[in-house]
């Protein structure tokens, strides 16, 4: 593990040393933590400290619940890992990568290999459902022919198909949401971080969404829940740690990996 000092996101790291290429996360063994956090710290200004030096592993292909109420540090966690926010101390490794010592461009390869469901869902109002869905694949040059069969599949999973061609501003916040969710699942990538994905949605829907992630899990991905929806966490046997107040209260579950305050 490097100390990641100082060195800003996007810059060549210190002693001159050119960054390494972006590991692939569908490679990564699988007998090492596809998401490494050591004594990660996350202060805003002036003084607010949202993550404090919280260590957490997560396996490749395990599904994981990240608890505790708004404000405890969930989103800042997420952020973290997929580079929207740098940690002001501490290390992030995804897939062997250290997070700041890679170039901005090499962070973008990185993030097309992760799926992010937002709490603000982040859909293009003007574009109908199918379209929302579609354009990870598009970007990542599916075929049309895939890119229907995919979107549909989706579409029946969550439980809005007479949805499809509807304009995404049209929508209620739960129907937002769960096209937030197949948008962010339609590549099937490797790594899934949702943020309060049943935050908008009954109890229906719900099963719907983790029905989804369950199916995404069993293919490979690796997820990661942002949730203090107790329902859907609640006996499942996956494991759950807690945060509050930006530290780590504690952890359950059959599968341990290290979960380090210290």
């Amino acid at each position: 593990m490097v100390d990641n000092g100082s060195t800003p996101a996007g810059s060549i790291p210190r002693n001159n040393q050119k960054p390494v290429l972006i590991k692939m996360l569908k490679s990564f063994p699988d007998d090492m933590p596809i998401v490494d956090i050591v004594k990660a710290t996350k202060v805003y200004p002036p003084d607010i400290i949202a993550v404090q030096n919280v260590s957490l592993a997560v396996g490749k292909g395990e599904l994981v619940f990240l608890t505790g109420m708004s404000g405890a540090g969930k989103t800042t966690l997420l952020k973290m890992i997929c580079c929207i926010e740098r940690p002001t101390k501490g290390v992030i490794e995804v897939a062997g990568n250290d997070l700041s010592r890679i170039r901005q461009s090499e962070i973008q390869k990185l993030r097309r290999q992760i799926g992010v469901v937002y709490q603000d869902f982040k859909i293009l109002p003007r574009q109908t459902v199918y379209e929302n869905i579609a354009i990870p694949m598009e970007v990542m040059y599916r075929s049309p022919k895939v890119i229907r069969k995919r979107v549909g599949q989706l579409l029946e999973i969550l439980g809005i198909t007479h949805k499809r061609e509807v304009q995404a501003a049209k929508l209620s916040r739960g129907e937002q949401q769960r096209v937030a969710i197949a948008r962010a699942a339609a590549n099937a990538p490797p790594l899934i971080l949702a943020d309060e994905p049943t935050g908008n949605l009954d109890q229906e829907a719900s099963g719907y969404v983790m029905e989804l992630f369950e199916q995404l899990n069993k293919s490979g991905s690796t997820v990661i829940i942002a949730t203090h929806d107790e329902s859907i966490y609640r006996k499942s046997r996956h494991r759950t740690v807690e945060l509050a107040h930006g530290l780590f209260s504690g952890h359950v579950g059959h599968r341990q990996l290290p979960l380090i305050n210290a």
